[in-house]
């Protein structure tokens, strides 16, 4: 059983905890009572004392001693002065799944400034207008991270703008060395992370000031944005020292505690104990902040709604042979997913529902709530591919399904707007499905239609039209789908980039830029074409620019290519200011007329190339 005092001595060396680190530049108000209002009513158990929690966990991943010392990393700072810009221009924003809740990107505009994450520093650069463009100030990992430590790698994933804060979002990866009984240094590094939300006050953006940072134990899997609450979700492994489970830490600034156990909650139907998944509420405007943790297995797909988070834990069953290069069950294939529900209001996280549905997610988009009714779609085999829609009521119970559709292929894209559900399967063509959901308990296929090719992204334009961004052979393909009549989908219009070509539009929806006003579409795309004089290839890599119409359909405007750019320097992002478009790549701003496309200004905001690939 725990001694508590021996525990947390041994944790927080195991675990690289507080007693390791050197004092922090800045005081926090932290482990206040009543910042964290989450009350112990939930079907998940939590535990009631760290004992409890030691006999569950069991013969998790065992862990025995470590070392490591820390030094100083370097700080870099803009010299530069200019005041943050108000909200007067109007600007694109994050293409994000659902309306009201944010989602982190590496770029960020408030009309005027572009906040710029590269894997190590962010760079605030003014952008607007493109004849004054230039770099005002880069903060540092010393300046994000608010400790100093050695053998440290700070990963910046993403960022959030709020009136005139700037919330940075990191990990940090420690390696150091374990050893076995027999006392041997194997040489097996094993990292210990943690994540981060670091907030900024941009009342100077030429000398932005670290208000406050909030940390839990484990990788960055994601993160979301309601109001001024930054919700983070990560996930760690479970180790356990001399029999004692290495409790996940809170950390407020350069202080840290292990989680309060009343707040560690578990899945009792779970096969899986050997993971943490860590919830991270931060209030950007109070500096308030609660947390909790769930072990469930390792976390997959994950939705956020205004009102809740979900979680998702796939649960692998069944076996699969491969004879003849084919994939023959040997056994039934019972592959589940187990959603969790956290219920949000502000910093409240509850632990409100659990259930499951047959079956695996592709992505995000193959979950949406609507009426506290969530709805899933799901591939519910792999040797032989069936796909599904569930729906299940606020206590996660499954009260409407659709099963069977499209045997032997599996889901592309998915999208649910309102209560209809455009689902993509593919094999050989393009099946577009058009789903009616308005009865949650009786959902019905209303029109299908099929075409070479397939979409990988699903993008609503207006009530009676969706986008379509994937792929026919090896050529980027677009289409406009008619949707007026769902019984009889049409594709209105299409685009097939004439080069072999891929864009990472296809998967990653932070790389669309669509506004229908402006009747634009920009993405990501690289052309790649067989050299042979020499046998290699020539790679083109830059922004394709659309007109998206209602009656004209899809044509290309334009390209941009940013000079000297290299094939592992992508441009995987566009923005626009007013009637300037703005593209990045990792190394470089520019900006082009959207009226023409003609070259209006750039900057060089980071050097480095090597270390990151936006897209």
């Amino acid at each position: 059983m725990i001694n508590m005092d021996g525990y947390v001595k041994t944790a927080l060396v195991v675990c690289m905890a507080a007693t390791m680190l050197t004092a922090g530049t800045i005081t926090y108000a932290f482990f206040k009572g009543g910042d964290n209002p989450l009350e112990n009513t939930s079907v998940l158990n939590s535990f009631s004392s760290y004992d409890e929690l030691a006999d569950f966990l069991g013969d998790a991943t065992v862990a025995n001693n470590s070392t490591g010392d820390y030094r100083d990393a370097s700080s870099v700072s803009g010299d530069s002065e200019a005041a943050l810009g108000g909200d007067t221009n109007t600007h694109s924003t994050t293409n994000v799944h659902v309306s009201g809740v944010d989602e982190e990107d590496i770029v960020k505009t408030d009309g005027e400034f572009m906040f710029i994450a590269s894997s190590d520093n962010v760079s605030v650069a003014k952008a607007y207008p493109p004849s004054e463009m230039e770099v005002v100030s880069v903060l540092s990992t010393t300046d994000i991270i608010p400790f100093k430590t050695d053998e440290m790698n700070v990963h910046i994933s993403g960022l959030y703008l709020y009136e005139n804060k700037l919330v940075v979002l990191s990990s940090i990866y420690i390696w150091w060395w374990y050893y076995y009984d027999n006392a041997e240094a194997l040489g097996l590094p094993v990292d210990t992370g943690r994540s981060f939300v670091s907030v900024f006050d941009l009342s100077d953006v030429s000398d932005p000031v670290l208000e406050l940072s909030y940390g839990v134990s484990g990788y960055a899997l994601t993160s979301r944005m309601i109001d001024d609450v930054v919700y983070l979700v990560a996930q760690t492994y479970v180790w356990m020292v001399d029999g004692d489970p290495c409790v996940p830490q809170l950390w407020g600034g350069d202080e840290s505690q292990a989680f309060a156990v009343d707040l560690i909650y578990y899945d009792a139907d779970s096969c899986s104990k050997d993971s943490f998944v860590n919830l991270l509420a931060v209030d950007v405007s109070s500096g308030g902040h609660s947390y909790m943790s769930i072990i469930a297995g390792y976390a997959s797909t994950i939705y956020m709604s205004p009102d809740a988070l979900f979680l998702t834990f796939q649960k692998w069953g069944g076996h699969v042979l491969m004879i003849d290069a084919e994939p023959v069950p040997e056994e039934e294939d019972t592959t589940r997913t187990t959603i969790h529900k956290v219920s949000v209001d502000g910093l409240s996280m509850v632990p409100a529902a659990r259930g499951d549905v047959k079956g695996w997610l592709l992505n995000q988009f193959s979950m949406d709530e609507k009426d506290g009714m969530l709805r899933v779609a799901t591939t519910t085999s792999w040797s032989e591919p069936e796909n599904g829609v569930y729906v299940l009521n606020s206590n996660l119970s499954v009260v409407g399904s659709l099963e069977g559709l499209a045997p032997t292929e599996r889901i592309f894209a998915a999208r649910f707007l309102g209560d209809t559900l455009y689902l993509v399967t593919f094999l050989q063509i393009d099946p577009l499905f058009v789903i009616d959901l308005s009865d949650p308990y009786s959902p019905s296929v209303l029109g299908e239609l099929k075409i070479p090719g397939f979409s990988s992204y699903l993008h609503p334009v207006d009530a009676d039209h969706v986008l379509g961004i994937g792929r026919i052979g090896d050529n980027v393909k677009l289409s406009l789908f008619d949707v007026s009549d769902p019984a009889d989908p049409i594709e209105q219009d299409v685009f097939i980039v004439s080069e072999n070509s891929w864009s990472t539009s296809g998967y990653d929806h932070k790389s669309v830029l669509f506004d229908l006003e402006k009747e634009l579409l920009a993405i990501p795309m690289t052309t790649y074409d067989f050299s042979p004089e020499d046998g290699s290839y020539v790679y083109w890599s830059g922004v394709y620019v659309f007109k998206v119409s209602i009656d004209e359909g899809i044509s290309l405007r334009g390209t941009i290519a940013h000079e000297g750019n290299e094939y592992y320097n992508h441009v995987g992002r566009s923005l626009f200011i007013e009637d300037s478009l703005y593209t990045l790549s990792t190394t470089t701003l520019v900006a082009n007329s959207l009226v023409d496309l003609s070259y209006e200004g750039s900057i060089v905001y980071n050097e480095s190339t090597w270390w990151y690939a936006i897209g």
